[in-house]
C-alpha cells in the first residue's frame, strides 16, 4: 500500500530523496505560494485541539518557519525503513494522510486532535543538539541551569545570515540612532542631516522607527532610553564584523565611546571586502545568550537572585540583534521578537 506524505526540511542543502518512491513534487523558498502554504501548515497546527500554545506546537510552529523545502511523493510501507534513514538526514518532519505529524522514526508528533506525547522527540541537527549541550555545560561551571526542554537554535546547516554589507549597515544605522539618543539625553540634538552628510550608509540604512526618532523634535523619554540601549545590539554587530576581538560575558554594559570610536572609522568601508566571524562562532553566541535571556527573564519573573551577575537589558539587546543577524522568523529590525 502507497502513502501520500509531504516532507517539510529545514535544512538549506538537503540530502535528494535516495529511496525508491514515486516523487511529486519538490519547492523551495523560491517556489510561488510556499510562504503561503507554510502558513496554512502552521494554522493546521495552531488550530488542532483546544488551539492553545504549547511546547509541542512551538516546536513544530518553529520547524514548519525554518522550512526551506518540502518535498512530496507517495512510498510503500515497505520503504519506511528506507525513508526514516533519508528523513534523519534531511532533518524533516512528516505529514501523513491520517492527518498526523511524525517525526523521522514514524513516531507520532501531533495527532489531528492536537493530542501529543512529551517524550515523542523533534528532529534537530546534530550539530545543533551539540551546540547546546556545550553551552549547558559551560552554564552548570557557572551555577546556572537553563530549563532543559528549551529547544536549540538554529544549526549551521539550516540558517541563512545576513550578508556582509547588511550587517555593517545596520551597525552604522544602530550608532547614529544611539548618538542621537545621547544628544537628546544632554537636551542637545543633533541636526539629522548631519548624520546624513557624515554617515550615508548609515542614514540610508536606517529602520523606520529609527528615522522617526533621530527626527523627532522632543521624543518621549522611554523612547530615549530604549534607543540608549540599542549600543547594546551594536556590541554584537560589530563584533560579528570583527570589528570588536571579543563579546563579553553579558555582566556589564558597553563601552559606548570604543563602539562610536570604531563605527567612524568604518562609516565609509569597502563593502566588497566585509566578511562575517565563522557561522559557528556565531551561532555558539546566539546559543549561549538565548539561555541566559531565559535564566534572567526566569529568576526575574519568581523573584529570585541569579548567583553570578547577569544584565538582563544587555541580554535583551544582544538576543535581538543576534535574532536579526541569523534571520529568525525573517523579520526586518524593527519586526525582531525575542521569545524565550
Amino acid at each position: 500500500m502507497s502513502l501520500l506524505v509531504n516532507a517539510y526540511s529545514t535544512l538549506t542543502n538537503p540530502i535528494a530523496i535516495n529511496f525508491s518512491c514515486k516523487k511529486l513534487n519538490q519547492r523551495g523558498l523560491n517556489s510561488l505560494n510556499f510562504t503561503d502554504h507554510l502558513n496554512g501548515f502552521i494554522g493546521y497546527v495552531m488550530q488542532a485541539g483546544d488551539g492553545e500554545m504549547n511546547s509541542r506546537r512551538y516546536e513544530l510552529y518553529r520547524h514548519i518557519q525554518k522550512t526551506k523545502h518540502q518535498f512530496t511523493f507517495e512510498v510503500e510501507e515497505n520503504q519506511f525503513d528506507e525513508l526514516t534513514i533519508w528523513a534523519e538526514q534531511a532533518n524533516v518532519i512528516l505529514f501523513m494522510p491520517d492527518g498526523t505529524i511524525r517525526n523521522p522514526n514514524m513516531e507520532v508528533l501531533q495527532h489531528p486532535d492536537g493530542k501529543f506525547d512529551i517524550n515523542i522527540k523533534m528532529p534537530y541537527p546534530s550539530e545543533a543538539l551539540q551546540r547546546k549541550a556545550k553551552t549547558e555545560q559551560y552554564l552548570a561551571t557557572l551555577g546556572l541551569q537553563p530549563l532543559a526542554s528549551l529547544p536549540p537554535v538554529v544549526a549551521e546547516s539550516e540558517v541563512i545570515l545576513r550578508t556582509p554589507d547588511e550587517v555593517v549597515k545596520r551597525a552604522l544605522a544602530l550608532m547614529l540612532t544611539g548618538i542621537q539618543a545621547e544628544s537628546f539625553r544632554e537636551n542637545d540634538p543633533l541636526d539629522p542631516e548631519e548624520f546624513k552628510t557624515r554617515c550615508p550608509l548609515g542614514f540610508a540604512a536606517l529602520s523606520n522607527i529609527e528615522y522617526d526618532f533621530i527626527h523627532d523634535p522632543q521624543p518621549q523619554e522611554q523612547d530615549v532610553m530604549n534607543m540608549s540601549w540599542r549600543y547594546e545590539a551594536l556590541l554584537p554587530l560589530q563584533w560579528a564584523l570583527n570589528w570588536q576581538s571579543t563579546l563579553p560575558f553579558a555582566d556589564t554594559f558597553c563601552n559606548v565611546s570604543s563602539l562610536v570610536e570604531i563605527g567612524v572609522e568604518n562609516s565609509n568601508p569597502e563593502l566588497s571586502t566585509l566578511t562575517l566571524r565563522p557561522t559557528s562562532e556565531l551561532l555558539d553566541a546566539l546559543d549561549l545568550n538565548y539561555r541566559l535571556h531565559w535564566l534572567a527573564r526566569d529568576y526575574r519573573l519568581n523573584n529570585k537572585s541569579l548567583p553570578i551577575e547577569i544584565m538582563e537589558g544587555v541580554i535583551q539587546e544582544r538576543q535581538y540583534a543576534l535574532n536579526w543577524l541569523t534571520n529568525f522568523e525573517n523579520a526586518d529590525w524593527d519586526d525582531v521578537d525575542t521569545p524565550t
